[in-house]
């Protein structure tokens, strides 16, 4: 019997043993790197880690909200992750900026067009639920997104969590727009 196919049989065994832990890594490694865990090991991410477990969504992962939608959201934000810890690895860190678009938000929350849904009825059943009423106006003409109201509802304080809507910002927007009408902000 030749030695050559008994060769040749442990060298495919031996690629096909080779590729099957690279590709069990390369799972491994991209799944660690998508938990909040992995965000918070680098010193630039304390503050905006603190806020978070401290916020009404500290059971999402950052990568839900900060990946985008999608594969190609998920494949942008590993790219994202990449050139930030190439900065943290060699001090060229600066501002972390990171911006929400609105079908992230709405992976998760979601609104009807049913006029019949209600605010406090649907809001006791389903906190997920956007009331209509309140967002209709604002979603209508797509000049607000919902990081316009939004924006620091996860990393707001690091004391407190999110911060709450400020009256604020809704004058500040409604003034510029020309809309003149009495902001009141709803209750819980």
């Amino acid at each position: 019997m030749s030695r050559k196919p008994v060769l040749f049989g442990l060298g495919i065994t031996g690629i096909i043993v080779i590729v099957v832990l690279v590709l069990l890594s390369v799972g491994a490694t991209t799944y660690y790197t998508s938990t909040s865990d992995f965000c918070n090991n680098c010193h630039e991410m304390s503050t905006q880690n603190a806020s978070w477990t401290r916020s009404t969504h500290t059971e999402v992962e950052c990568i839900d909200c900060h990946g985008g939608v999608g594969v190609k959201g998920y494949v942008e934000a590993k790219i994202g992750g990449l050139r930030q810890a190439y900065q943290h690895f060699f001090g060229e860190v600066g501002t972390i900026v990171a911006h929400v678009d609105d079908p992230v938000c709405m992976k998760c929350h979601f609104f009807s067009k049913d006029l019949r849904y209600q605010y406090d009825a649907m809001l006791h059943n389903d906190p997920l639920f956007v009331p209509d009423k309140l967002h209709r106006a604002h979603f209508k003409d797509k000049q607000a997104q919902c990081t316009t109201c939004h924006a620091r509802l996860v990393h707001g304080s690091i004391v407190s969590g999110g911060a709450e809507m400020q009256k604020q910002v809704c004058v500040d927007c409604h003034t510029k727009n020309k809309i003149y009408t009495d902001v009141v902000l709803p209750t819980k």
